[in-house]
C-alpha cells in the first residue's frame, strides 16, 4: 500500500483550481501532493498546527501541473514554527506568468523522504501579494 494513499485531506470554501483556498490535512506521507489551484507569479502557504511522531519540520515544495508533460517543480522551503504552536510559512515569487496549475507537495518529514505522517490544523494558500 502506498503511504500517500492514507493522506486524508478536507477541503473547504473552494472548489477544484480555484486561487486561494483553506483546508486541513492528516496522516500525509511523504509524496503528498495538495488540490491544485491556478495562480500567476505569486503563492503562500501557511500550515498552522503541525504534528507529527516526534519529527520538528516537512519541506514542502510547489509544482506547476503541466498536462502531457512532467510538471515542473520550484524552490523547497522547510516549515519548523508550525510544530511550536507558531505558523509555518513560504512563499514563492517569479512564477512562470500567465494562469497556471500549482499544488504543493510534501518531499520530508522530520529530514527524511520516508518515516512518520504529518497532520495540519490549518493549510492555507494565497494568491494575493498584497496581504
Amino acid at each position: 500500500m502506498i503511504a500517500g494513499t492514507t493522506a486524508v485531506i478536507t477541503l473547504a470554501l473552494a472548489p477544484i483550481a480555484e486561487a486561494s483556498w483553506n483546508s486541513s490535512t492528516s496522516a500525509a506521507s511523504v509524496g503528498f501532493e495538495s488540490r491544485r489551484w491556478q495562480d500567476e507569479p505569486y503563492s503562500q502557504i501557511l500550515f498552522t498546527g503541525c504534528a507529527t511522531d516526534g519529527s520538528k519540520s516537512t519541506d514542502v515544495q510547489v509544482w506547476n501541473d503541466i498536462p502531457l508533460q512532467p510538471d515542473e517543480s520550484y524552490d523547497n522551503k522547510t516549515f519548523t514554527a508550525c510544530f511550536g504552536g507558531g505558523t509555518g510559512n513560504g512563499e514563492w515569487t517569479d512564477l512562470p506568468s500567465g494562469m497556471r496549475d500549482y499544488y504543493f507537495k510534501i518531499t520530508k518529514i522530520g529530514g527524511s523522504t520516508f518515516g512518520p505522517q504529518l497532520s495540519v490544523r490549518s493549510v492555507s494558500v494565497d494568491t494575493t501579494k498584497a496581504d
